[in-house]
């Protein structure tokens, strides 16, 4: 990993392709170990931003570019050697035990999916008492944190977490927080779509922040800087 995360991630005057309204641009480089949280109203544009970055929207305008290559122009597999993306509301099967999720994760990220591999990565993340269960029989909060230990497995340098914390509880909110601390010392870049300031600010390894604006004349515009989390409050009830 640490040869690939020599590049950082270079955004160039990306548009998005909604909210159709607001002609605001984002240029923003971003460098191994880093982690922005993502913060605005409902309806900004959030999640549709993390989707831009994996490469699943189009853009309206502009590029991703992770390591010199447009995201848009790479194949599925390719994109899936890039970045692991975690929706905000877990998928759910009856047909897919948590092991089988994790096991997918794997092999996404082109890598080895034996049992001990298996069994470290739900060690590392607190689900192995969850392994042969059904995700559908899991609670919201317990599906997500599979999904985040899905996300890790596939070994990519960014991670996409639309509300990683949303379902968790305090305790789960503050092990999750921790978990993406150390993912973030091991040179991944992380982006944190989320209304918990709070404990983004609390966790001390957040180093950027991105405001989308909400206002009728000024939706789809980007603010973006190093991570102050007043400002980054003042900003979203400004908003």
């Amino acid at each position: 990993m640490d040869e690939q995360m020599k590049a950082p991630l270079d955004i160039k005057d990306l548009q998005l392709i909604r909210p159709i309204r607001g002609a605001g641009t984002l240029n923003f480089s971003i460098e191994p170990g880093s982690a922005v949280v993502v913060v605005g109203r409902n309806g900004t544009g959030k999640s549709t931003l993390l989707q831009t970055l994996s490469g699943l929207l189009p853009t309206r305008s502009g590029g991703v570019y992770w390591k010199g290559q447009n995201v848009h122009q790479m194949s599925p597999e390719e994109r899936a050697g890039c970045s692991a993306l975690v929706a905000s509301t877990p998928p759910r099967s009856s047909a897919m035990t948590v092991r089988d999720v994790v096991e997918l994760g794997l092999r996404a990220g082109g890598r080895l999916s034996g049992q001990s591999h298996v069994l470290s990565i739900m060690d590392e993340a607190g689900i192995s008492q969850w392994a042969n269960r059904s995700l559908n029989e899991l609670s919201d909060g317990m599906a997500q944190r599979v999904m985040m230990a899905r996300a890790a497995a596939q070994g990519e340098d960014m991670l996409l977490l639309d509300e990683p914390t949303a379902f968790l509880d305090v305790v789960g909110r503050r092990e999750m927080l921790s978990q993406m601390g150390q993912w973030c010392a091991t040179g991944r870049i992380l982006w944190l779509a989320t209304h918990d300031l709070e404990g983004a600010e609390a966790a001390g390894w957040v180093t950027h922040w991105l405001h989308l604006e909400s206002s009728a004349e000024r939706l789809g515009t980007f603010h973006c800087g190093p991570f102050v989390a007043s400002e980054a409050r003042a900003a979203l009830m400004e908003s």
